[in-house]
């Protein structure tokens, strides 16, 4: 049996507890890892991409294995990610840690939302803003 696990999004909270736009359903991708700590480093990773943060980023995660044949558990993270003084050789960035926390611990109360009005947004809408359409005159 191969080491390596499968692990997807179920939630992500902002710092203060909050819910963020993120569902579950929709994108939440499939991280392939041998730790849950390495897949919800990935998963950040991911989702800061995907809400366009740039620099310093940080939320609370709960991912949940999909291996076949595992017993489908939830693990909750605290992940932050800095920017480094230099970037690697390898071109990289930023750093990224997940400390492990208690789901009672990430049941907080949201005193305040940080929810922008409008829909989070697609990979699809990424690439028709970038088209050109051409008006024939």
């Amino acid at each position: 049996m191969s080491e390596i696990k499968h692990y997807t999004i179920v939630k992500a909270y902002h710092k203060d507890g909050c819910p963020t736009k993120f569902k579950g359903k929709s994108g939440s991708g499939r991280f392939s890892s041998k730790k849950p700590s390495s897949s919800a480093k990935k998963a950040m990773s991911s989702l800061c991409q995907r809400k366009k943060i740039r620099g310093r980023c940080s939320l609370y995660l709960v991912i949940r294995e999909t291996t076949q044949g595992s017993k489908h558990k939830e693990f909750a993270y605290e992940a932050k990610r800095s920017v480094k003084d230099e970037p690697s050789p390898f071109g990289h960035k930023y750093d990224i840690s997940a400390k492990k926390i208690s789901m009672e611990e990430l049941n907080k109360k949201c005193k305040h939302s940080y929810k922008s009005p409008g829909p989070m947004k697609s990979k699809r809408s990424k690439l028709l803003t970038k088209r050109k359409f051409k008006h024939s005159k």
